[in-house]
């Protein structure tokens, strides 16, 4: 959905499935669901939606944005789908009511831009709806700078009673004081493992491994989970993380000095998600091996077949000490320690400990 529809041509426009604008369609908790519910149907206030990267902000102000606009709400809040509004959304993605400022997560908005597109269209009256919505990104920290943010405050504050707003990002102790003190706020917690994977089976995901590469990297994210699953470059570095953490029991220091380490510089912008991969490995580890036989354990997909379990059943590894050693990596990665010397000294205490070494002796 953006500010303007698109251009039409003789072709009929390609359809949208209207069931991602629809509160109903979300897998989400039901708390959560009666909270939107009642932010839908109750007297209207800005909306600040706050959540981390990928944890569905656009598409939660997409589906607030199609009820707001729809002439006939559903009892939970849902558009309706049917309506001329509707019809107009699941036609171009599009709508004639609804502005939205968002320059990508890369991008800054300007101020020029908040007001000519918000400050100056807030009295026009819907064309078609009976709301007027406008979605404004707050992404990250210089999305919006103060003096976009010092533009909004007029209009935020004093403002028809047909126009909706709705803000998102990511810290919204970034935000100035007097924008916090103008909205209603909804912080987007993670998600259940459940609802990552109805999202991934909705999204038409059906490779088991893609999915449960997914589910143990997004972190409750479902944006982060459809992008792990569907790009094929993170589905390498799943494959390039299992075959380095399988070459612990057997290769010698100086193959992670030279590949393991070259491994990790270079994806290093990927880094946390490699260490959360290991950390994903170690547990599917612990729990194939370390549960009563007895109980059968579902999981999507096994990163080990059962010869390699026989083998790493071998080992005496210490689990918790290399789940914390992996902890302790990300800390002082995060402290701006020298890259190459932190991992070189994670991968050797890693071979380490898979081999029955204490971590950090």
């Amino acid at each position: 959905m953006v500010s303007k529809p698109g251009s039409r041509n003789n072709s009929a426009p390609d359809l949208v499935d209207f069931g991602i604008f629809q509160l109903s369609s979300l897998a989400i908790s039901d708390d959560l669901r009666q909270e939107l519910k009642q932010i839908v149907t109750s007297k209207p206030y800005p909306l600040l939606i706050i959540g981390n990267e990928g944890a569905g902000k656009h598409t939660l102000a997409n589906c607030l944005a199609a009820s707001y606009l729809c002439a006939a709400v559903k009892s939970d809040g849902s558009a309706c789908g049917s309506c001329p509004s509707c019809r107009m959304i699941s036609a171009t993605g599009s709508h004639l009511d609804l502005v939205t400022l968002d320059p990508g997560p890369s991008g800054k908005s300007k101020v020029d831009e908040v007001r000519s597109e918000v400050a100056a269209r807030i009295f026009e009256a819907p064309r078609l709806s009976p709301n007027k919505v406008f979605i404004i990104s707050a992404e990250k920290a210089d999305t919006l700078s103060e003096a976009c943010q010092n533009a909004l405050l007029k209009p935020l504050e004093e403002h028809p009673a047909f126009v909706r707003f709705i803000i998102f990002c990511e810290d919204s102790d970034r935000l100035l004081p007097t924008i916090r003190s103008r909205v209603q706020m909804l912080r987007l917690a993670h998600r259940s493992d459940e609802d990552i994977r109805q999202i991934l089976n909705e999204a038409g995901i059906e490779d088991p491994a893609a999915k449960s590469f997914a589910l143990d990297c997004s972190d409750g994210r479902p944006g982060v989970a459809l992008t792990l699953a569907r790009d094929e470059k993170y589905r390498q570095i799943y494959d390039e993380s299992l075959k380095l953490f399988k070459a612990f029991p057997r290769e010698n220091r100086t193959a992670f000095l030279t590949g393991g380490l070259e491994f990790f510089k270079a994806n290093k912008e990927s880094t946390d998600l490699i260490i959360r991969l290991l950390q994903s490995f170690l547990r599917e580890l612990s729990v194939a091996l370390l549960a009563d036989k007895r109980e059968q354990v579902l999981t999507d997909s096994s990163a080990f077949s059962d010869a390699e379990l026989a083998e790493w059943a071998k080992l005496a590894i210490d689990y918790e000490a290399l789940l914390e050693l992996l902890s302790e990596t990300k800390r002082a990665l995060s402290s701006n320690t020298n890259y190459d010397h932190t991992i070189s000294r994670l991968l050797l205490q890693m071979r380490n400990g898979v081999n029955g070494v204490v971590p950090g002796t």
